[in-house]
């Protein structure tokens, strides 16, 4: 066992980003065999759990930190340092717990009263082969969900958007129900994000009590004013994109130990892309301009973050705030990929051996950038509306 890859020792336990910081290395040292196996390795789990980071936004009454979303930024993009994947699932979790506050406060108590770490997925069903039928005290679930971040690894599963018939009345639901109520299909085979096991659920007549549950008439959603939406997904959003702004941290802690390894003698023969490479002015800004692009990256995520620290979960922000808020998330995510570019120049082309863990992070970034939330042209056509007061627009979160 390595240096590295042996457990670390255990930080204060108040403070969540410390222990982050310690887990780096760690979680490096298991990224590969995470995303060999399309989950987390078992190893990372256990540390993670332990170190209480699947608690960032357990409510404090059950025992969580219960973090607004500038510290959960910090937390999460320190863990995507050592893998992104195991970044991601705890950006996630972080959001899928935060999203059970919709739910009853009984369903809340049931999943995390005595059990501060359980780690919750959240999920969308695929409404096309899924089927709610009321019955006495709750419904009866059949169906798919297509994405669920940490299939194998979570306790319990928020599922959204689920559709069901109440007399005449068109409804979708949310509910929460325990993994052991369900069967995971292992279909998550990607070039990216590997290890985040974002596998399938397959939902077979599982009986769901209503005080899992919360109901929305769906001509009341689709009615309601654009300003008065609330803003729960957008902060979703931005919890899962600080994984990717510490991804390109990640990358960027590894070219500047691999530049500093690499320097040889001043008398040996040196080879121009990597050895003695800290005494190239070239290098040097080029490594410069990287590091300057991760950090406006992570400078525009606390900018969106900041400014819904004091928002509830379900109050309303203003239609051309959240497109604002969204474009900020936009161009984390550009500047993200352009520093981690100019990271792929000066590393060359042994940069993309599987050995080397900067074409994890470069793969990873590139997968999870593309996540519906980020997607760069709808965003910014969607602002363009905003900021003219054209209506209706074109994203319904």
């Amino acid at each position: 066992m390595t240096a590295d890859s042996a457990a670390p020792e255990p930080a204060a336990p108040d403070d969540p980003l410390a222990k982050a910081h310690e887990l780096i290395p760690f979680l490096r040292s298991h990224s590969a065999r995470s995303e060999q196996e399309s989950t987390l390795a078992p190893e990372a789990v256990t540390a993670l759990r332990d170190a209480g980071l699947f608690r960032l936004t357990t409510p404090a009454k059950f025992g969580g930190h219960d973090l607004n979303l500038s510290a959960q930024a910090r937390v999460i993009a320190a863990v995507a340092r050592g893998c992104a994947s195991a970044g991601w699932v705890v950006a996630a979790e972080a959001a899928s717990t935060m999203l059970c506050n919709v739910v009853s406060e009984s369903a809340m108590a049931e999943a995390f009263d005595g059990r501060p770490d359980t780690l919750m997925l959240s999920t969308a069903v695929d409404q096309t082969r899924t089927v709610a039928t009321p019955t006495e005290g709750g419904f009866l679930l059949s169906g798919y969900c297509r994405y669920a971040t940490g299939a194998e690894i979570s306790d319990w599963a928020l599922v959204s958007a689920i559709p069901v018939k109440i007399g005449d009345d068109d409804r979708v639901f949310s509910c929460m129900m325990p993994m052991s109520d369900v069967t995971v299909e292992r279909s998550w085979n990607v070039t990216g994000m590997g290890g985040t096991g974002t596998h399938g659920l397959v939902i077979d007549n599982v009986f769901v009590p209503e005080h899992r549950t919360r109901q929305f008439r769906v001509a009341e959603v689709l009615a309601l004013d654009e300003d008065d939406r609330p803003t729960y997904f957008v902060q979703a959003s931005l919890t899962t994109l600080a994984a990717l702004v510490g991804a390109a941290q990640g990358a960027l802690d590894v070219v500047r130990e691999t530049l500093l390894k690499d320097s040889l003698p001043k008398d040996a023969q040196t080879d121009y892309r990597v050895n003695g490479a800290v005494e190239s002015a070239g290098i040097r800004l080029w490594f410069a301009e990287a590091a300057h692009l991760i950090d406006s990256s992570m400078l525009h995520l606390m900018h969106a973050m900041g400014r819904l620290d004091d928002v509830a979960y379900e109050e309303p922000v203003p239609w051309l705030e959240r497109a604002d808020l969204r474009m900020h998330a936009s161009t984390s995510v550009q500047l993200a990929r352009q520093g981690m570019e100019k990271l792929l120049d000066i590393s060359g082309t042994r940069g993309f051996a599987l050995s080397n863990p900067i074409q994890r992070y470069w793969r990873d970034l590139g997968v999870g950038s593309r996540h519906v939330s980020f997607h760069g042209p709808t965003l910014l056509e969607d602002y363009s509306l905003a900021l003219w007061g054209k209506r209706p627009s074109l994203i319904l979160i």
